[in-house]
């Protein structure tokens, strides 16, 4: 796991846990790649609650 990844990783056990029993909550951690730029993103959101969290992290050169 890159080094990016694994803050973003961090970051979103971080906010998961103030949020973890709501019922509503949907988030993930992914890889995307736009106009060759590689980028690791984790979002998560929640209706009942309002929370809308989002952080991005380029990722080129990442192994």
């Amino acid at each position: 796991m890159s080094a990016a990844i694994a803050d973003l990783v961090q970051s979103f056990e971080r906010h998961l846990l103030d949020h973890r029993e709501c019922v509503g909550l949907t988030g993930s951690i992914l890889e995307v790649a736009s106009d060759g730029a590689r980028w690791g993103v984790a979002w998560m959101r929640c209706p009942d609650c309002g929370v809308r969290w989002e952080r991005r992290l380029a990722l080129n050169g990442a192994a």
